[in-house]
């Protein structure tokens, strides 16, 4: 198959006489889901599809040989990469002046007729390097794990203020205004804010991506963002004259370069525009070309009593590898020998696990539902044994090794941490996925396959390419590695609409479509089509069936032997250009539900670590709603992982797979007094499922009063009114989503919690959560809480109830203190520096 050689020089740069300004062009991303890498895609490749048009107008007799043109292109398939994967001292470097600018852009200085000031100026502009940032926010206005380590070097004191003033960056900054106008995009801004300081320059107005815009959310924003603001600035006005890419149609200007090829010679324009896939992939063994039923029987057996990725040492190395990619930076890595976790291991880099970023292995020991049988929201209860040592022993050779540990070892994980699970998609959408491809593919599914890859092994480009397993099935592939079930984007649509074979009735129809959809000016009928709808890839694959549709190779050629026009921007469907256009599957991150120490065996000292049918390890607890429903018009759909934890049996087989990481909640204050008592109150705000990392916190400082009050004697504070925690708790109805309702009991009863309640359809008028911080107490519960008592605050649960309970806290605050609200934020973020006000929310 044809590849695209890719090397340092071209694939993170766009140096060219079309850019004068600048000397590189450098694509940079942080995401916590994925959407800033999208966007990041989605704008290289329309800077590559203006370059093209603009090299199109410029001269009708393109160089016949590519590597004399001083058009140098991003290659397909580039976007970019992570600012911690790009890495922090390259980063830097973008701001000196070792970046030197091409020939081309620095040749004209000697024909201006400025003064030697104006010269000097003009010489100094066209040092500066121009980045390209993507940037999500995260949590409470957080960076997120893939700028970390960047953004850790760069709040370093020491740092001159000069050191970017040769960097010039044009950002997009991507959030949701459900968060309040204070936490918007506010790790782009902050980053914004920072590099000013340091003496970078900004190259246009930053562009704002919300969630919660029609039809497209942050995609929609990033289109009027590049056509109104970033390509104008990098290639003038007349990138909005005239007709742009979407309105002259893709193939007008393919076909046009394509003709020019025929009649006076483009260098290789069909390889140039067309897409060409970095992965190379051959056949393992041939010979098993031949296999008789017998032996199909026994692969079909094997496959279902144990995974791929499991099957032998060479495919647990080759799926270890793609598993790694998708470590969370921050994860907690544990010992081999002992499986106890290393002390400061979320601050490690990956070489220093012992799993090399490989995730730990899960069984299911409980799967319940916890909400009512006739309710509409499957909510389930999960309990997961997590093993932390390949080496299996009893109770007491694992006490043996943690009582050898110098001191006590550390819990497996704290109160409030965050659980990553990898999932794997459905057997039946996989073979419905399957079934959609052209049958070239369907023939080999099943056999071994050698993917290699033809990308300079470089941190620049470890994040645009996925590492795929370079041993595995295209099945095994599709099952536990691509995201088959997830929406495609319109760049996916756009990538498809090249193989959409012409000769189908349908194939230059359904191509015109794809395009279409892929285009900001159709992105109503996008939005109706693919997220109204939820319209997976094997729905799209189902639609557009000229993608599958196969013909003999001598078919339809003309009397000249040549294809016809419309074949020059088709290519077969191939496994090498399907795993270029897949996405990988994003793991899901889940709060922890449980306590560590609720485990503790006091007489053992084991610490939350436990052992279950001789595998050593520790439990954890999950909270999921599971995702399902029915679109407008009928069609079923539902959440890949919620769906796939829903589905899981009980049984000793170790293969869910899963990371964990720390949570906001990192600063839970636990610190007892003389008698036994927890000093400082604290106040847990949630709904629904967020319910699940204020049980944690709630039932981790139980088990420290308890394991506290052992040796001293107990007055029981039978009316809970100062109880020194508060659950503040949201849900529908009483009888169907109350949430562990016998364990609130149970703990009020006792005195050791008070519990006040919100049920938003239990009575004639909705009664949230905000409105119980509001009212309880006469309207001084939260006021005295935080200034009389000195408590911390915890909200968890969607992003809209956590920006209303915030609101609340701050306009109860600001009654009681003498520089009214704004001294109540500023209060507010001197807690949150101490950890004594956290707010985990999610869209």
């Amino acid at each position: 198959m044809s590849t695209t050689t890719t090397t340092r020089s071209t694939s993170n740069t766009v140096c060219s006489s079309l850019l004068p300004w600048t000397s590189s062009c450098t694509i940079l991303w942080s995401t916590q889901g994925g959407r800033a890498k999208a966007c990041a895609r989605r704008t290289a490749r329309l800077i590559r599809d203006q370059q093209y048009h603009q090299y199109q107008q410029a001269t009708s007799n393109p160089p016949p040989d590519s590597s004399s043109s001083s058009l140098v292109l991003l290659p397909d398939g580039y976007y970019g990469s992570s600012f911690d994967d790009y890495g922090p001292l390259e980063f830097f470097k973008l701001g000196n002046h070792h970046h030197e600018p091409s020939s081309t852009a620095t040749t004209n200085h000697k024909d201006t007729a400025a003064t030697d000031q104006e010269e000097k100026r003009i010489h100094k502009q066209k040092h500066k390097n121009l980045v390209i940032m993507f940037v999500s926010t995260t949590g409470d206005a957080e960076q997120c794990d893939s700028v970390k380590e960047t953004w850790k070097q760069l709040l370093q004191k020491n740092i001159p203020s000069h050191q970017f003033q040769c960097m010039t960056f044009a950002m997009f900054c991507l959030g949701d205004r459900a968060y309040g106008p204070m936490a918007f995009c506010a790790a782009g801004r902050k980053l914004a804010a920072r590099l000013v300081q340091l003496g970078a320059m900004p190259f246009c107005d930053m562009g704002y991506g919300d969630d919660g815009t029609p039809n497209g959310g942050v995609f929609y924003d990033l289109d009027v963002w590049t056509k109104d603001v970033l390509l104008p600035a990098m290639f003038g006005n007349e990138s909005r004259g005239g007709k742009r890419m979407e309105e002259r149609g893709v193939e007008e200007d393919y076909l046009g370069l394509v003709k020019q090829g025929r009649d006076g010679g483009v260098w290789n324009m069909r390889q140039s525009f067309l897409p060409q896939s970095p992965y190379c992939v051959n056949l393992s063994e041939k010979k098993e070309h031949g296999k008789d039923k017998k032996d199909a029987c026994d692969e079909k057996n094997v496959r279902e009593t144990c995974h791929e990725w499991q099957r032998d040492r060479r495919c647990m190395e080759s799926y270890g590898n793609f598993f790694s990619s998708q470590c969370p930076s921050t994860c907690y890595f544990y010992k081999e020998e002992n499986g106890t976790r290393m002390p400061g291991s979320q601050d490690m880099s990956r070489q220093d696990d012992p799993r090399q970023g490989t995730p730990l292995l899960g069984c299911m020991v409980s799967n319940q539902r916890i909400t009512a049988k006739e309710w509409m929201q499957d909510t389930r209860h999960l309990r997961i044994h997590v093993k932390t040592s390949s080496s299996r022993c009893t109770s007491g050779k694992a006490m043996s090794w943690l009582e050898e540990e110098e001191g006590k070892p550390l819990l497996p994980y704290q109160a409030g941490d965050i659980a990553t699970i990898a999932p794997c998609n459905p057997e039946k959408v996989v073979q419905r996925f399957l079934s959609c491809l052209p049958r070239s593919i369907q023939k080999i599914v099943d056999y071994p396959l050698d993917i290699d890859t033809n990308i300079t092994a470089s941190t620049q480009y470890s994040s645009s390419f996925i590492p795929w397993p370079n041993h595995a099935t295209l099945r095994g592939i599709l099952t536990y590695c691509a995201d088959i079930c997830s929406l495609p984007e319109r760049e996916d649509l756009r990538a498809l609409s090249f193989y959409c074979n012409p000769n189908h009735p349908m194939g230059v129809d359904q191509r015109k479509k794809l395009l279409s959809l892929s285009e900001t000016s159709d992105a109503a009928l996008y939005g109706d089509y693919v997220l109204r709808e939820k319209r997976n890839w094997a729905d799209v694959l189902f639609d557009f069936d000229s993608i599958q549709f196969e013909q003999e190779e001598e078919e339809g050629r003309g009397d000249d032997g040549t294809k016809p026009m419309n074949d020059m921007c088709y290519i077969p469907l191939s496994v090498e250009h399907l795993l270029m256009i897949l996405p990988p599957i994003v793991p899901r991150h889940f709060s922890i539900a449980s306590a560590p120490s609720s485990s503790v065996d006091t007489a053992k000292d084991t610490r939350g670590y436990n052992s279950r049918n001789g595998i050593f390890g520790f439990d954890l607890e999950l909270c999921v709603a599971v995702v399902q429903g029915k679109t407008r018009y009928g069609r079923e759909y539902q959440g890949l992982c919620s769906s796939y934890l829903a589905n899981l049996e009980c049984s000793n087989s170790y293969d869910i797979r899963l990371w964990v990481k720390p949570g906001s909640f990192g600063k839970l204050p636990l610190d007892t007094d003389d008698v036994g008592q927890l000093k400082t109150p604290i106040m847990c705000i949630g709904a629904g499922t967020g319910v699940a990392p204020l049980r944690s916190l709630l039932l981790e400082r139980e088990a420290y009063r308890k394991l506290a009050s052992l040796n001293h004697i107990q007055s029981p504070n039978n009316d809970g009114t100062r109880a020194a925690n508060i659950l503040v708790f949201g849900c529908r109805k009483p009888t169907m989503d109350f949430y562990y309702k016998k364990e609130w009991e149970v703990l009020q009863r006792s005195g050791n919690l008070r519990l006040l309640m919100a049920f938003s359809q239990n009575q004639g008028h909705k009664i949230y959560v905000q409105k119980i911080v509001r009212e309880a107490d006469d309207g001084v519960l939260i006021s005295r809480h935080i200034l009389e008592s000195g408590g911390a605050v915890y909200i968890a649960g969607s992003a809209k109830m956590a920006r209303a309970v915030k609101d609340e806290i701050i306009e109860s605050l600001g009654k009681h203190l003498p520089l009214g609200e704004k001294g109540a934020r500023e209060l507010l973020q001197k807690l949150q520096r101490r950890g004594r006000f956290c707010v985990e929310a999610w869209s």
